[in-house]
């Protein structure tokens, strides 16, 4: 788990202001003369709209949320918020201040995603609101809802993702346009049925990586697998044949490139910019830009959709970028029109002509009337080509934040007509142009010029736009293109060329059905015989493995190619059993886990499943290791005679009697009953007493949702009592224990918990997207 509160998450707080030379935080001034000449000058609108776009850039970024639309309740927690909550949300006044209630974004579909502008004092002052976060914060611990911007929301959906499509993300963290992806991936879920498609979720940086993992593992998807490779570099493999024998290309239907970039659209939760931002901002990433973009396309499959996307104005990272694309392909990739989707989107038309501005600020019409004293970052890509009115620029979309109240955004999508080489005449006039460029500086300064490649884009070692929540776009960029400059020279360790800079990752290892594990878990849990045991695996080579993963049958083919190694994979797979120690004897020493448990019911035997109704859950929330002399006597005896270790407990709401009665926990804001869907979660057994075999922050979502008070005992590890049990501490602190360890790796990454997700309008970037 992200720490809750530390120096950076403190000093986060203070994002609205700044030290002055003294120490002292002053208010930060949102102007910019530098920047707003720039973009006056590229004609981004009409001079009557100009204001309104500049002065929205210095209201602050509203909250918004988007509820998990593939889970089979999305729509009644949609309609609990919208017919529950909102009614008692209007005309709310705090200090004389009255604040609009939440209302669903107009484009997104089937209202699953959400606008939601409130001050954080009004949290605390209003009871409504109170329980509304309160809310909010219960469905995000559990995955149904996530924080995520609003114009994040838009390159996934104009995807237009499939549940039989490989998608690759290629610049994933923090993962919420991933999630986005594996929601769409999971569509349409039949029983017993495992999408084909699959998400192939990479970053740069080994860290961030890990902070995917933590935002994803929520969703349960044994159809993700994260990686650690340079954007630009991410290698071929030579796939394993799929079960008839078919050889598999390592290509995607859909790729998704959102890039690193200098982040100047997002003023709006990033006011920083407004002091840092410089006319170099941009320059050391463009090139990066089209290498990721490139290689992108080039893993493409003949038919399939690359959506290209930035939070940036700058034509040079957006515009530019795309257009040089489209020429290196030579006609095998085009810009799709995608006007009719999302059509309550507002959006205005890609640049056709832009400005290209020294890091001084001086205008230059064309790559050859750059100053002698220029420095060698620009390249000729930079400007328009003189082609450009047939690549149809005018399909790119761009987003204003004074049209729907968002951050701004930059969207391209290009479909792939057919294969390709990258045209050598635009590639290599585009680097030669460059290289001439930068003798003529050397020789006019009599000095070595930096590699053209370099990412350092501000002068004089200033930052580039880049603030605190977006520096892992620039950081990200150098480390891609520091790579790039090593890929052409001789003997690359393979590290340097794959981008593979984290610690050695343990293997991937397949049990096999036959292995000693799998035959005893399908025995005990009753595994139908269609269920693929051959896609488990373990993450150790140790004969006692800790954790069993599942896999979906596609990742599979991926790990099992001849050449994976070549891939740096750091996560994949659902954790679907634990090996239990314990003291007491059991059948099977190997328990599901929670992260599984959806879809280890699918196929496991009625016969480790036990009903029970709330006053058992109740028991359970309430009494940490409740014996079995403590449940109702009716079902003491059932309980009794369930043999010793897991066992999975089913709570249908549907059947309670009182199912209709108000939840406590809402009380007043009309919401009936206490959760609508079906419950089912791991329990163990021991001799005399059951353990829940959830972690404290799933105990507390679990207490929340069923209205019941949670009570949080201390996991001490004691010794037998007198009937000779297993104390269930010592199973409850595996439980959290496991559960730190699952996280491992994303120490730091604040605002990554649920509970954080939601709080407020801020303190939340961390697990929010550009």
């Amino acid at each position: 788990m992200g720490r809750r509160f530390n120096k950076k998450k403190n000093a986060g707080s203070r994002k609205k202001e700044q030290r002055d030379p003294n120490g002292s935080y002053v208010e930060i001034v949102k102007e910019n003369a530098q920047m707003e000449e720039y973009y006056k000058a590229q004609n981004l609108m009409s001079d009557e709209e100009w204001p309104l776009f500049w002065e929205n850039l210095k209201v602050t970024l509203p909250t918004t949320f988007r509820i998990t639309g593939t889970r089979s309740h999305a729509a009644e927690i949609r309609d609990t918020v919208k017919n529950a909550f909102v009614p008692h949300l209007t005309n709310i006044s705090v200090d004389g201040v009255i604040s609009a209630p939440p209302r669903p974004l107009e484009w997104y579909p089937d209202d699953f995603g959400w606008h939601f502008e409130v001050p954080r004092t009004m949290l605390k002052k209003s009871p409504e609101y109170a329980k509304f976060h309160q809310f909010l914060v219960a469905e995000t611990e559990v995955g149904n809802i996530s924080r995520q911007e609003a114009v994040s929301m838009i390159p996934p959906l104009l995807l237009d993702v499939q549940p039989h499509h490989w998608v690759m993300d290629m610049c994933a963290a923090p993962g919420s346009k991933t999630a986005q992806i594996i929601e769409m991936v999971h569509a349409n879920e039949q029983p017993k049925v495992v999408p084909s498609g699959l998400v192939l979720a990479n970053d740069v940086e080994y860290r961030r990586a890990h902070m995917l993992i933590h935002q994803t593992k929520r969703l349960q998807s044994p159809c993700l697998l994260v990686t650690n490779n340079d954007a630009a570099m991410i290698p071929n493999l030579k796939l394993a044949p799929n079960k008839d024998g078919k050889s598999v290309p390592f290509e995607f239907d859909r790729v998704l490139a959102d890039v690193p970039c200098s982040g100047d659209a997002t003023l709006r939760k990033n006011p920083m910019i407004w002091s840092r931002w410089t006319h170099g901002g941009a320059m050391g990433l463009h090139q990066t830009q089209v290498h990721i973009l490139q290689r992108g396309a080039q893993m493409l499959k003949v038919g399939g959709r690359i959506v290209y996307s930035t939070c940036s104005f700058n034509p040079m990272e957006n515009e530019a970028v795309v257009a040089e694309m489209l020429n290196r392909a030579g006609g095998a990739l085009e810009l799709v029109d995608v006007s009719e989707e999302l059509p309550k989107l507002k959006r205005r038309p890609g640049l056709s002509s832009w400005k290209v501005f020294t890091k001084d600020g001086k205008m230059v019409e064309t790559f050859e009337d750059l100053p002698e004293n220029a420095n060698g970052r620009f390249l000729p890509s930079m400007w328009a080509p003189k082609n450009v009115d047939s690549l149809n620029l005018d399909r790119c979309l761009r987003i204003y934040p004074h049209l729907q109240d968002t951050g701004g955004f930059f969207v391209a999508v290009l479909k792939k007509k057919e294969s390709f080489v990258p045209n050598p005449t635009w590639r290599a006039g585009n680097e030669a142009a460059s290289e001439e460029k930068t003798e003529e500086v050397t020789e006019s300064k009599g000095e070595a010029t930096e590699s053209k490649g370099e990412e350092a884009a501000a002068p004089e070692g200033e930052e580039s736009a880049a603030t605190t929540g977006d520096k892992h776009k620039l950081d990200s960029a150098a480390q891609e293109d520091e790579s790039a400059e090593k890929a052409k020279k001789p003997r690359m360790s393979r590290s340097e060329r794959y981008g593979n800079v984290g610690p050695k990752e343990e293997p991937f290892l397949f049990l096999g059905s036959e292995h000693n594990d799998v035959k005893l878990i399908s025995g005990f849990y009753g595994l139908e015989k269609e269920f693929p045991t051959d896609q488990f695996l373990v993450r150790s080579e140790s004969e006692r493995s800790k954790a069993v993963y599942f896999v979906s049958e596609a990742v599979k083919c991926i790990l099992k190619s001849e050449d994976i190694d070549r891939l740096k994979v750091v996560n994949t797979g659902v954790r679907t059993f634990i090996r239990q120690d314990s003291n007491t004897p059991a059948s099977c020493l190997f328990r599901v886990h929670s992260e599984g448990i959806a879809m280890m019911r699918q196929f496991c035997s009625n016969a480790r499943v036990v009903p029970v109704q709330m006053d058992i859950m109740t028991i359970l929330l309430q009494s940490p290791y409740p014996k079995i002399s403590e449940f109702p006597e009716e079902v003491q005896a059932e309980l009794e005679a369930l043999p010793t270790g897991c066992c999975l407990f089913e709570f249908d709401p549907a059947l309670e009697k009182d199912k209709d009665r108000p939840n406590p926990r809402w009380e007043g804001q009309g919401i009936t009953g206490f959760v609508k869907d079906k419950m089912i979660f791991p329990v163990w057994k021991a001799q005399v007493s059951f353990n829940m075999l959830l972690n404290k922050q799933e105990r507390k979502s679990l207490a929340m949702r069923l209205g019941v008070e949670y009570v949080d005992a201390p996991h001490v590890i004691t010794k037998k009592d007198a009937s000779g049990d297993t104390p269930m501490a010592e199973v409850d602190a595996e439980v959290d224990a496991e559960e730190a360890e699952g996280t491992e790796g994303t120490e730091g990454t604040e605002g990554t918990e649920g509970t954080e997700g939601t709080e407020g309008t801020e303190g939340t970037e961390g697990a929010e997207e550009d």
